[in-house]
């Protein structure tokens, strides 16, 4: 039997007209309302019909995209990828921003429970793999740019570790043994690849692990500006820096110029995004490329083909990285 909105308000003891402004995100409504009328719709697998017909015979044409914040440029290619593909199948896609907050993330997905969009695309989600996977199995749901270690979510993106690997073993191939990293303390499965990456590459070459030449932050400039002065206050210094993304990668050798180091000679630097910044900063920056246009293309494609079916496609699809060789690396 489906569950009715009475139902919900049956279980919250609340009436159904608080229901219906709770659903509608209306302000006049208690906190204590609100978490009551939430459990019960979580509990009773209640999903509000605002098209007024059948859910299972009706779609909004829409696909919500949410992402972190709008800081990371490269993000601009992934969702016109999405928005071009979605076009094509007559979809429009919603883009919000949850200033890399969790809470804030599963608010947004409101939407999809409501059915106020059809599917919707987590671009480095914030949430506990569990979660997201447990609500995979009810909604149309699929991750863009990371993967999860399940088997109940769409995901597209690049092999990160490989990644790693690859860019690591090219400094290494240049004739460096003292490979500094610069990573994050945020542990997104993409940046806990991408550092297995490094540690597999050294391990390969014979180079044993240094954790004096690990330095943690954020995703941004001042991390690799903090990142390479530690580094380079060792009193072994490093002969190449690895950072996770262009935005440290800048940060370090913009540091590093500053204090006389002659960038591609003395130390050798290589990023990772290939973002418009990689090739406008003097030096070049060597970098790792992730085809985001593709990625976000892909993953669209993909999450419409599971909107229309029973049997939902929740593979991993890794697309191809390169690296691009720039003056940082003496190229």
């Amino acid at each position: 039997m489906n569950v009715t909105i009475k139902d919900v308000a049956k279980v919250a003891n609340v009436s159904v007209a608080t229901v219906s402004r709770v659903l509608n995100n209306k302000n006049n409504v208690s906190d204590e309302a609100i978490e009551a009328v939430n459990h019960a719709v979580e509990q009773l697998g209640y999903s509000p019909n605002f098209l007024g017909r059948d859910l299972r015979k009706s779609e909004t044409k829409r696909i919500l995209a949410i992402i972190g914040s709008t800081e990371q440029t490269f993000y601009n290619d992934v969702l016109r990828g999405m928005q071009d593909a979605a076009y094509m199948e007559g979809y429009d896609v919603l883009i919000a921003t949850t200033r890399n907050d969790a809470e804030h993330e599963m608010h947004l997905l409101g939407m999809l429970f409501s059915r106020a969009v059809d599917g919707a695309v987590l671009l480095a989600p914030k949430l506990d793999s569990k979660t997201i996977c447990d609500l995979s199995k009810r909604y149309r749901l699929a991750i863009c740019l990371e993967r999860l270690d399940c088997n109940d979510v769409l995901c597209v993106t690049i092999d990160n570790e490989r990644a790693g690997y690859d860019a690591t073993s090219y400094l290494i191939g240049k004739g460096r043994r003292r490979i500094g990293l610069i990573t994050t303390k945020i542990r997104s499965q993409s940046s806990v690849d991408r550092e297995n990456g490094y540690k597999r590459a050294l391990k390969d070459a014979g180079i044993p692990y240094d954790e004096k030449l690990v330095y943690y932050g954020d995703y941004d400039a001042e991390t690799g500006t903090k990142g390479c002065e530690e580094l380079l206050s060792l009193d072994e210094r490093p002969d190449a820096i690895f950072s996770i993304s262009d935005m440290i990668s800048i940060g370090a050798m913009t540091y590093a110029v500053q204090h006389g180091v002659t960038v591609g000679k003395d130390i050798l630097f290589f990023g990772f995004d290939n973002i418009a910044y990689s090739h406008m900063f003097i030096p070049k920056l060597s970098t790792v490329e992730q085809p985001c246009y593709l990625q976000g293309k892909t993953v669209a494609e993909k999450l419409i083909s599971n909107m229309k079916t029973d049997t939902p496609d929740n593979s991993t699809y890794m697309l191809p990285h390169s690296l691009i060789l720039r003056e940082s690396t003496g190229d």
